[in-house]
């Protein structure tokens, strides 16, 4: 029988022992290996394979990218983001990052990883509209003047409301998501504006009574970031570190149009006529110089 030096034969031991996950960690560190870096990230309402949702990939090969093992840890209970942003805000629930739209606001009280994940696809929005008004309704509109004698409808708290005020643009609000496809149906507002990333599967449950207008589309320039929490330095240089290196190497551009690239495809902005918006909500230290970090059109 072939003797093993103690040390091998510990390790060798542990996944046949049954060990809990933080012994097998305190017996590791012990011995003076390493250990992953927690990380842990707001549970979503519905259950989504980690290896499969596009932020957490993308978290997890930057901080690879830096050479730090991670494992990344859904908190015990579901969080919606306003609840995950202010925990991170007071240093609650031992949550260490979350990601969300960018605000003047937000990085007043939080730490910004400012890279924009979804290359400012948030910003560019398609029209909703009642089914067999998409061939004319918004055909001849061709400037933000034209596009304010309609009614857009909003979530009454959202912060694209703001947006779209700003603008001059008429804007109706309703108080459920459920509520806004009602309202057109009814004819209470005569366009939806959606995110690019969300339309398809929006549509999905209203197919037959709402459709997307082929010809215009929205744009204003607006960022989802990692946060974390102030004071949490080390974790955000870490995270911006791999992503720029993702960036210079082609990863990031690889493993966003795994994701993104079929929508895209189906909705080709370049064939639209863009109404551009002002964004009085965006930070101006949102890095819109660095053309490389943006989805161009």
């Amino acid at each position: 029988m072939t003797c093993l030096p103690r040390r091998q034969l510990l390790i060798s031991a542990l996944p046949a022992a049954g060990w809990a996950p933080g012994v097998a960690r305190a017996a590791s560190a012990a011995l003076g290996v390493a250990q992953p870096l927690r990380v842990r990230y707001p549970r979503p309402m519905r259950e989504i394979d980690p290896s499969s949702w596009y932020p957490l990939q993308l978290l997890k090969l930057a901080l690879e990218a830096c050479g730090v093992s991670c494992e990344l840890e859904p908190t015990r209970q579901v969080m919606v983001q306003s609840r995950a942003l202010l925990d991170l805000q007071n240093g609650q629930d031992g949550l260490d990052i979350a990601w969300s739209m960018t605000s003047i606001e937000r990085e007043r009280h939080l730490l910004p990883i400012r890279f924009p994940i979804y290359k400012g696809l948030y910003g560019w929005r398609l029209m909703l509209l009642k089914r067999g008004l998409e061939p004319h309704l918004l055909r001849e509109v061709r400037s933000l003047a034209d596009l304010r004698r309609y009614s857009l409808v909003q979530g009454h708290d959202w912060p694209d409301t703001t947006i779209l005020r700003a603008n001059g643009l008429q804007v109706v609000t309703g108080s459920s998501f459920d509520a806004m496809f009602n309202m057109l149906r009814l004819e209470r507002g005569q366009a939806f504006p959606r995110a690019l990333l969300e339309i398809d599967w929006e549509l999905e449950s209203h197919a037959d009574s709402l459709a997307i207008d082929p010809h215009l589309c929205l744009h204003y320039p607006t960022a989802m970031y990692f946060f974390v929490g102030r004071g949490n330095e080390r974790l955000a240089g870490l995270v911006e570190r791999g992503l720029n290196r993702l960036l210079a190497k082609g990863s990031f551009e690889r493993i966003f149009m795994q994701y993104h690239g079929a929508i895209l495809a189906r909705h080709v902005l370049s064939r639209r006529r863009v109404l551009e918006l002002h964004n009085p909500l965006l930070p101006p230290e949102t890095p819109l110089a660095r053309k490389e970090l943006w989805m161009q059109p």
